[in-house]
């Protein structure tokens, strides 16, 4: 068994070697076939792009391409129309021109009866619409004035707060009297007119006001051969109540009351301080929204002293007062 195994294996392996030697060799010529065949067709096609560049290369260069951009900020002007009115063309129909034709006006005495019925129409419509343009005109009319009125109003209301304002006015004193303590006398005189000038502050409430006050007044003052020069500075304060009468016009009322400082001089100084208090009225007119004026009625006294007589007399005065 083993020498028939040994002599069959040579001659396995030359039959195997013949088998693979000719498989393979076909293999080998098969590739070359092939690879050949694609060598030919790029030859081919290289012949047929040289001939392509060739036939490009005989043609004529072309020729250069010229633009005329516009220049910038130019503004070219139109041409003028030399031909006139140009009529567009055919779809466009012309507008024709109409004339307006005015019947002649036959005098009143040729109207016929057919129109003079129609007449009272027309003036029927001609006074509707003149009704209707004077309804139109009062109604205008009447919203102005409302507006006015709403002005006069906003620039005429009250302003209930502080205010101050100057005093100016004059005074006549009653008669007075001085006591020398040297001699234990009494010497009257006669009092002349004077001035009044004077600063107040104040708060308005509504109805009631409440004010302080400085003033001063002074007057002369004649006696038996003596000459007399009075002066008296007061700092009082004040309760006014108030009345209004419509939107402009306050009626009002109070009472003042403070300490005077009273000098009254000849051949001797006679001085002191007194207790003073007056009672006013007086009217108020508002000017504007933040202003008004009052003339006022006062009846001043002070109380006596050693060396004079009870100071008595009237002022009136004038004053304007701003709001704050």
């Amino acid at each position: 068994m083993v020498d028939t195994v040994m002599k069959l294996a040579p001659l396995s392996f030359f039959t195997l070697f013949a088998y693979s030697s000719t498989l393979f060799g076909q293999t080998s010529q098969g590739d070359s076939f092939a690879l050949s065949a694609q060598v030919s067709a790029l030859k081919a096609k290289s012949l047929v792009h040289e001939k392509e560049i060739e036939a490009l290369l005989s043609s004529k260069p072309l020729e250069p391409t010229k633009f005329n951009p516009p220049v910038s900020g130019a503004v070219v002007p139109p041409e003028p129309d030399a031909s006139g009115n140009q009529v567009p063309p055919s779809p466009y129909l012309p507008v024709p021109d109409y004339y307006e034709t005015k019947e002649p006006v036959s005098p009143p005495d040729a109207i016929p009866s057919s129109k003079t019925n129609d007449i009272p129409s027309s003036t029927t419509n001609l006074s509707e619409t003149s009704d209707v343009l004077d309804l139109n005109s009062s109604d205008s009319q009447g919203d102005e004035n409302e507006n006015e009125d709403r002005v006069a109003d906003v620039l005429i209301e009250r302003h209930d707060g502080y205010y101050f304002g100057p005093l100016l006015g004059f005074v006549i004193p009653d008669d007075g009297a001085v006591r020398n303590l040297v001699n234990n006398t009494k010497e009257s005189f006669e009092s002349d007119a004077g001035y009044f000038i004077g600063l107040q502050f104040g708060k308005d409430f509504g109805t009631i006001r409440w004010e302080v006050e400085y003033s001063h007044h002074g007057f002369d003052g004649q006696g038996s051969g003596t000459d007399y020069e009075i002066s008296v500075h007061d700092f009082m304060t004040r309760l006014l109540l108030e009345k209004e009468i419509g939107d402009l016009i306050d009626l009002r009322a109070g009472l003042g009351m403070g300490i005077g400082f009273i000098s009254i001089e000849d051949n001797q100084d006679y001085s002191g301080e007194s207790f003073v208090y007056d009672f006013g009225v007086g009217a108020s007119y508002r000017l504007r929204e933040n202003m008004n004026l009052s003339l006022d009625y006062r009846y001043f006294l002070s109380a006596a002293e050693d060396q004079y007589d009870r100071l008595k007399g009237h002022i009136f005065t004038a004053s304007a007062n701003f709001d704050l």
